[in-house]
């Protein structure tokens, strides 16, 4: 099980004023908000953990189809941290998820997947968000919803069907697929 998440951190600059009263308390547990506290930069901080939350979120609803997003069931830890990567877990009931972020420009791109070797054998697309037709961006797949709006794509030459997460945000695209 994979998932991702992409933001434009420009334009939640302009959507949310993260410094309104209740803001950081509604998303986000003690724990994490002392994280951002002791962030250099508390406002990508406060985006990277929503990304890595919202990233396992898309894994427990592909795999249960519920639209249930309760921000403080996802608990995030970091083990990692560059300049330019984040790595870390994201605990939901008892499940441990494990994410890889990165920063490219103005954008947080964060995958997860159900285990540290899933996770290095994702394939991930960042950019700008330049078409609909997200089988341009991936050679040789085809790309298609099931029933249900899952995200999949298929082999053009095999058949073989692989899972494949999608997030856009502002104009930022990322792709995550195995």
């Amino acid at each position: 099980m994979i998932g991702n998440d992409i933001i434009d951190l420009h334009l939640a600059e302009k959507e949310s004023n993260i410094c309104r009263r209740g803001f950081l308390d509604k998303l986000f547990l003690p724990a994490e908000q002392d994280i951002i506290a002791a962030a250099a930069q508390p406002a990508a901080m406060v985006w990277l953990l929503w990304s890595c939350k919202e990233a396992v979120y898309k894994i427990i609803h592909r795999h249960s189809r519920e639209r249930l997003y309760a921000p403080h069931h996802y608990v995030c830890a970091l083990q990692q941290v560059t300049p330019t990567i984040v790595t870390g877990t994201v605990m939901h009931h008892q499940q441990r998820w494990y994410f890889k972020s990165t920063g490219m420009g103005a954008c947080i791109h964060t995958q997860a997947a159900a285990s540290l070797l899933l996770l290095e054998q994702v394939q991930v697309f960042t950019g700008y968000y330049l078409t609909t037709n997200y089988t341009d961006l991936l050679p040789g797949r085809v790309f298609y919803k099931d029933a249900a709006g899952i995200p999949f794509t298929r082999n053009r030459y095999t058949g073989e069907c692989r899972p494949v997460s999608v997030s856009h945000h502002g104009k930022y695209l990322g792709i995550a697929s195995i």
